[in-house]
């Protein structure tokens, strides 16, 4: 008989397979799961972000020439109102005026009617009220209305007027066989017969001026003065009342 022991194979196994078990601790195994479910986790969570360089755009040629072209107009815009502003503070200019001295209803009477016929003559003052400007003033008409309707007209010759003088002008308005509407024409014969009330007239200019600013500054304006005139019968119907 033999001295030899036979250890049973399975035996050996298990033993092996113990040892190789015992190389790996139950701690190390969760840790290596937790480590691999963490990087799945980071894989899925945290996506690629790439960034793109915008690339610059180019201003246009025809940009900057608008844009230069606005400049220069509004530099242009406010050095010119600079300018006006300067004027103004040190001529500091002043509308003309214009005033009625005298004026006589001469004569006035509605014939076949309701045609009017009138005779008026009237000494306008044209003032320059301007301390350092002088006025020329190349076209002036005078218009006369009664009751809106216009009634006569006249035109004086140009004339200047320098800083601080008043001209005085003498107007002669006829008016001959002009249409009124019917209650108009009852209105004028009531106001002018014997011991009336007198009739309102409305005396409308229309002047062109030229503002001259010292030797070199010249400036043309169009003006409109107006003056209300309340005329007593004729034949000697005197100014009554005046607003201008």
């Amino acid at each position: 008989m033999s001295n030899n022991f036979y250890e049973p194979q399975g035996d050996h196994h298990f033993a092996s397979s113990s040892h190789q078990l015992n190389q790996y601790s139950p701690h190390q195994n969760h840790n290596q799961i937790d480590q691999h479910q963490n990087a799945q986790q980071n894989h899925y969570t945290k996506p690629l972000i790439t960034f793109q360089k915008r690339k610059r755009k180019r201003t246009s040629i025809l940009a900057w020439c608008m844009a230069a072209v606005c400049t220069i107009f509004w530099l242009a815009v406010i050095l010119c109102g600079l300018a006006v502003l300067a004027v103004y503070l040190v001529y500091r200019p002043k509308t003309p005026q214009l005033k009625i001295a005298a004026a006589t209803l001469n004569a006035g009477y509605i014939d076949t009617g309701n045609l009017l016929n009138a005779d008026i003559t009237l000494l306008a003052n044209v003032i320059n009220p301007n301390r350092k400007v002088d006025i020329y003033f190349s076209y002036l008409q005078l218009d006369m209305y009664f009751q809106g309707i216009m009634i006569g007209t006249q035109v004086i010759d140009s004339f200047y007027e320098p800083r601080g003088v008043a001209a005085l002008k003498n107007l002669h308005i006829i008016t001959s066989a002009v249409t009124l509407p019917l209650q108009v024409a009852q209105e004028w014969g009531n106001g002018t017969q014997a011991g009336g009330g007198g009739v309102t007239l409305h005396l409308q200019g229309r002047f062109r001026t030229r503002w001259l600013f010292g030797r070199w500054l010249r400036f043309t304006n169009w003006l409109d003065p107006g003056c209300e005139l309340l005329m007593g019968p004729p034949p000697n119907g005197v100014i009554l009342r005046t607003n201008c």
